[in-house]
Parts: C-alpha cells; structure tokens; sequence
C-alpha cells in the first residue's frame, strides 16, 4: 500500500462535504433592513439579490439620493451577511483551518 493513502480517504470526505456545504449555501438567504426601516434586502447563497422591499413612505420623502444610498448600505449589508455565513459554514468544514483558495471560492 503507498504510504499516506490514508490522506487520500479524508481528502475525498473533505471534498464530499464541500460540495454539500455548497449546495446547503446556495439554498440560504441573508436579508438586511436599512436604519430607517424603509428599504428591506434578501440576498441569496450566490449573492444575487432575491427581494428588494421599499416603504411607500419612502417615496413620499422625495429625497432620492437619501433613498439610493439606503437601497446601496441596505444590499452591501445583506451581502456581508452571506458572505460571514459562508465563512463560517466554511470554518466548521475545515475545522478553522486556513486552506488557500478554498475560501475564495464562495466569494
């Protein structure tokens, strides 16, 4: 038997895992609501924007500068959120270690 085969094994799990958490993230959804309460974001494990939710009282504002910025801060939000899912998610299948690149490829 070629000696570290055994790594080979825990290799494949490794991987088999992945690809579950993969498919585990793509299925979640992150949302964020801006200070405010008028703009509300749903974001998915692929980070693509699901819902955008926004108060007609908004719009009664009339400040549409005011209202881009919040719908912008309210989509970044709900984007860090999937993103700190992910690396979590990602931290309990590697047991917190650092395996270069493999995090990048939930980004």
């Amino acid at each position: 038997m070629l000696k570290g085969m055994g790594d080979l094994g825990n290799i494949m799990k490794l991987q088999r895992e992945f690809k579950s958490m993969q498919k585990k993230l793509k299925k979640m959804e992150s949302s964020a609501e801006s200070a405010d309460g008028y703009v509300k974001v749903v974001v998915n494990g692929e980070y693509k924007i699901v819902d955008i939710t926004i108060d007609p009282a908004a719009l009664e504002d009339r400040d549409a500068k005011k209202l881009e910025k919040s719908i912008l801060a309210t989509i970044n939000d709900a984007m860090e959120k999937s993103k700190e899912y992910a690396a979590d998610e990602m931290s309990k299948l590697t047991g917190g270690m650092n395996i270069p690149g493999l995090t990048d490829m939930l980004k």
